[in-house]
């Protein structure tokens, strides 16, 4: 997508217990929009987030001014509580919004609108655990969307309303900043079907962008793994493997269990109901140590030799290339990766170069979470 908030300074607002998936993809997604965006931490710097994630910010509320900023962003987990307790925050978000600039808040964000006095007489949606709060406010409850926009008020539910959530914010911009959204936005993977690779310990972050970038253009996400209907449990970049914590991901549907017939046990069925080359119209390898687990997974194997021999994208993220080298389709490839994977990919004989994105023909390669901005705005212009 091109850089339509390119020039524009967004604030995201960061404190203990911040629900992590709102945060980073609030702050990732104006980063692939173009925005310069600082986090502004309310005391301090260095936190830990809903899921005991590490979270940092740039600066603290006590050194930002509201006229140097275009817009805010509060995402929601247990922090808005603590925010709303500081002057300075509440003072900085009323500031914002009453000089016209984007306010927007997610889930329990809303607390700091209440907090601010900005939301009376405003058409606002949250968490279900705060509804009462925004009506005895005197906002006006929409039970019926995922997310509104009034004025320049953009409220939203939940993380998995990032989708619609995302689009509001970048239309009040559009409106208030005189930033024009390009026109294929929305509808670049409208009609797509995209595969997604997922296993225990995969990086949720990772999952969770591509996943709401691809229901933010319009298209379908597939997660993929070993059993149609289970749930693994999602590593992030602090807790690698997350035996009790963390998210959690239901698999949409199974790879092909790519076994020999040994009993008329055998799970016929289940080999049918696997997803197939043609169902998909690409495939998406995150990282994290998820790559462990499936890389060897023949099934797998083969989707990738036939989403490749198609021609069709393949989005490998982080340590997502070692599953390529599984299947070998990467001899004389060039791509990236994170950088404890270079020598891996060498010896396999593929060109490897220390850059944050490689498009080489059908594949698409990024070395992590940070780099996500910059695979979202190549992706969606490779759709063009």
């Amino acid at each position: 997508m091109p850089a339509q908030l390119e020039g524009l300074k967004i604030a995201v607002l960061l404190e203990r217990g911040v629900n992590e998936t709102e945060f980073h993809y609030s702050r990732l997604r104006m980063k692939e929009a173009g925005a310069e965006v600082i986090v502004v931490g309310n005391n301090q710097l260095n936190y830990s987030g809903e899921n005991h994630g590490e979270v940092n910010a740039d600066i603290t509320i006590s050194q930002v001014k509201s006229a140097d900023f275009d817009g805010v962003i509060i995402p929601g987990g247990l922090a808005p509580e603590k925010l709303r307790q500081n002057p300075l925050v509440v003072s900085f978000v009323r500031e914002i919004y009453e000089q016209g600039k984007v306010c927007a808040a997610i889930c329990h964000g809303q607390q700091v609108l209440i907090s601010a006095g900005i939301i009376k007489g405003k058409e606002a949606v949250a968490a279900w655990s705060m509804v009462d709060d925004l009506i005895a406010a005197g906002a006006r409850h929409n039970p019926d969307t995922r997310a509104v926009r009034s004025g320049n008020l953009v409220t939203s539910r939940f993380p998995f309303d990032l989708p619609k959530f995302i689009p509001l914010v970048l239309e009040a911009f559009a409106e208030i900043e005189n930033r024009p959204i390009p026109a294929r936005y929305g509808k670049g993977l409208q009609g797509k079907t995209y595969g997604i690779v997922i296993d225990d310990a995969t990086n949720d972050m990772q999952v969770f962008y591509t996943q709401y970038r691809i229901q933010e253009e319009g298209g379908t996400p597939l997660l993929l793994g070993r059993q149609e209907g289970s749930t693994v449990r999602l590593g992030n970049q602090t807790w690698e493997w997350a035996d009790n914590g963390g998210h959690t991901a239901l698999i949409d549907k199974a790879l092909e269990d790519i076994a020999p017939v040994t009993s008329h046990d055998f799970p016929y069925e289940e080999k049918l109901k696997a997803v197939k080359a043609s169902e998909i119209d690409g495939l998406i390898v995150p990282g994290g140590l998820g790559t462990w687990m499936i890389r060897g997974h023949q099934g797998l194997k083969k989707l990738i030799q036939q989403i490749n021999a198609e021609n069709k994208p393949l989005i490998t993220i982080e340590r997502g290339a070692k599953i390529l080298l599984s299947a070998d389709i990467l001899t004389g490839r060039t791509l990236t990766c994170s950088p404890e994977m270079r020598d891996d990919l060498i010896a396999a004989g593929f060109n490897y170069q220390d850059k944050p994105i490689i498009r080489d023909g059908n594949l698409i390669s990024c070395q992590g979470t940070e780099d996500l901005p910059l695979l979202g705005r190549l992706w969606m212009n490779v759709q063009e």
